[in-house]
């Protein structure tokens, strides 16, 4: 995996585009896992995912992955689906960097798409990780993608489904209607 940019100042993951990515994918040895999110505020259920994913498939593939890359949607994907993004990409990014097991973060800016699968595309990865409620074709988008790129997905990654990240941001709007926060 000599290609990976170094690790940055703090020693968090590098964080590319898909671009970046796909520029140095064909060098790349090893299992790749991807998975993804919107990570918007990042919560329990998102950081069980990310830790558990080379380890879930290991333990349902029977192959310990190389390479955990995380996909970040981007903020043109969250205004499409909640109507505005809490934190930035740079932001959300940023974040995903610093947890352990994930080894590089690309970022994946669109407007159009509600899917990852564009990211798919230029990572190439051998595994794609899901957790919480996305459990088969009918609800995991990028299904006919990975089967057509050779991407095996493998689901119930993490804990159950717990938390939300839109329910954390309501109770918090909540509170600030009603003084109870600042």
């Amino acid at each position: 995996m000599s290609q990976i940019p170094a690790s940055g100042r703090f020693g968090e993951a590098p964080i590319m585009t898909v671009e970046e990515f796909a520029a140095i994918r064909p060098g790349l040895e090893g299992k790749i896992v991807a998975t993804s999110g919107g990570f918007d505020p990042i919560h329990p259920g998102h950081a069980s995912v990310l830790l558990a994913s080379k380890s879930h498939v290991e333990q349902e593939a029977g192959v310990r992955p190389d390479l955990l890359v995380v996909i970040v949607n981007g903020d043109g994907f969250l205004r499409n689906k909640k109507g505005a993004e809490f934190q930035d990409l740079s932001t959300r990014a940023r974040v995903v960097a610093c947890l352990r097991e994930v080894d590089v973060v690309v970022t994946y800016e669109t407007d159009k798409e509600m899917t990852v699968e564009g990211a798919l595309t230029g990572i190439r990865p051998h595994f794609f990780t899901k957790g919480g409620d996305r459990t088969g074709a009918d609800n995991i988008a990028e299904w006919g993608l990975c089967q057509e790129i050779g991407c095996q997905i493998v689901t119930g990654c993490g804990v159950d489904k717990e938390w939300s990240s839109s329910d954390l941001l309501g109770r918090w709007a909540q509170l600030v209607r009603d003084g109870a926060v600042s």
